[in-house]
Parts: C-alpha cells; structure tokens; sequence
C-alpha cells in the first residue's frame, strides 16, 4: 500500500528537489506539490481536498502553512504533518512545540536528516508513530500539569504511556519496565480502550490535549 504525500514548501526548487528523492520509492506516491508562493488559501484547500496521508512541509514555511489552514480542518482528515526542520527547531519554546503539536504535527526531521532518515519518518508516521527527537518530547511531557491525574490510568499504566509520549517501542519499554514485550502490548491495548484511541499517535496526541487544557484552567 503506497504512502500518499503532498508536498508543501516556500520554495519551488526544494519542492522539485523533495519529488525527486520520492519519486522512485515503491511505497511512496507524491500525489502533490505545492509552493508557498501561490495563493496559500487556494492551495491548501486543494491539498487537503486531496486527503493525503501525510503533509511533508518545510519549516521555513509553516508559520503561514500551519495558521492558514481552517480550523478543525485536520481533525476531520486523515492527513498528518512532518516539518523539514532548520537550525531554529531547536530553539523553540514548549508553548511553541506544543502548539505545531496541536496543530496537527506529528513529524520533525532534525537539520541533519537526509533522504533515508526522511523516508524512514514518512513511513513511522503512516504507521501511526511519532517522529519527534525524544528531548523535545521530555522537554513537553516535564512541563504537563496535572495529566496523571486527568488520564485515570493505573501506576504502571501511566508509566508506559510516558514512555509512548518520548517515542520508545514496546520492546524497549519492555526492556526499561523489565517485562516482556507481550505484556506491553497487553498494557497498551487496556490503556487504548481506557481513553478511546486506537494507535500510539492518537495516545500522545491526547495526552498533549490534557496538558493544553491543564494549562487554559
């Protein structure tokens, strides 16, 4: 099953340049490409029409990518977002990794990334993973308020969900919780039917809602 992506960038030659690093992927189809120099409105209406698994966008574009999208528009689509990272992703705030978080977010290539770490992140996210360096995951989950008590979970429960939200894999929390890696699944699988979500991603997601909500009341 192929991955459908639309490209999103401020420019055209980086747009052409991202085609041709995917065009040939067996599992990856470009069904898409739009530069930050046409009408942005126009633009993103279409691309989202187009319904495609995920956004690949540069950051040097999100600022108005991300702000120009509508409201709830994301949440009603399948679509998720990777950004290109700059040097600047590392000097961003917690409200600020927050909000491209709640904004729909889900992927952030570091400036060192190059073509193969870039597919590996298109297809973690497509499975429903997060692409996020883990010290800017720690850097968010040390800033909640109050989510361990809002989510309703038992003690070794919330310990695995930590564990989701900084991007480990069942086998290495089984490793760190010293369980087996069944025994993960089996927590997971209470914990998603517990608070209505279905994969790892919708969990972080989630949580993050929580700490959002924690920190309007």
């Amino acid at each position: 099953m192929s991955i459908r992506i639309a490209i999103w960038c401020s420019n055209n030659l980086f747009c052409e340049g991202l085609k041709k690093l995917l065009e040939n992927e067996r599992n990856i189809e470009v069904i898409a490409s739009f530069t930050a120099e046409n009408g942005m409105s126009a633009d993103i209406d279409k691309m989202l029409s187009l319904n495609p698994d995920v956004i690949l966008a540069n950051l040097s574009a999100d600022f108005n990518f991300l702000q120009s999208i509508p409201k709830d528009s994301l949440s009603r689509s399948r679509s998720k977002i990777i950004l290109i990272g700059d040097r600047t992703v590392r000097l961003m705030n917690d409200n600020q990794m927050k909000a491209l978080i709640m904004k729909g977010v889900v992927g952030i290539l570091p400036p060192g990334a190059d073509a193969d770490l870039m597919k590996k992140a298109l297809t973690a996210v497509f499975d429903g993973e997060l692409w996020l360096e883990r010290d800017m995951l720690m850097k968010i989950l040390t800033s909640m308020k109050n989510q361990e008590k809002r989510l309703g979970l038992a003690k070794r429960e919330k310990e695995i969900v930590s564990h989701i939200c900084q991007g480990f894999r069942n086998k290495e929390i089984a490793q760190k919780l010293n369980i087996s890696e069944q025994t993960v699944k089996s927590h997971c699988n209470r914990i998603y039917k517990k608070l209505g979500v279905s994969d790892r991603l919708q969990l972080a997601l989630y949580s993050f809602q929580i700490w959002d909500k924690d920190i309007k009341s």
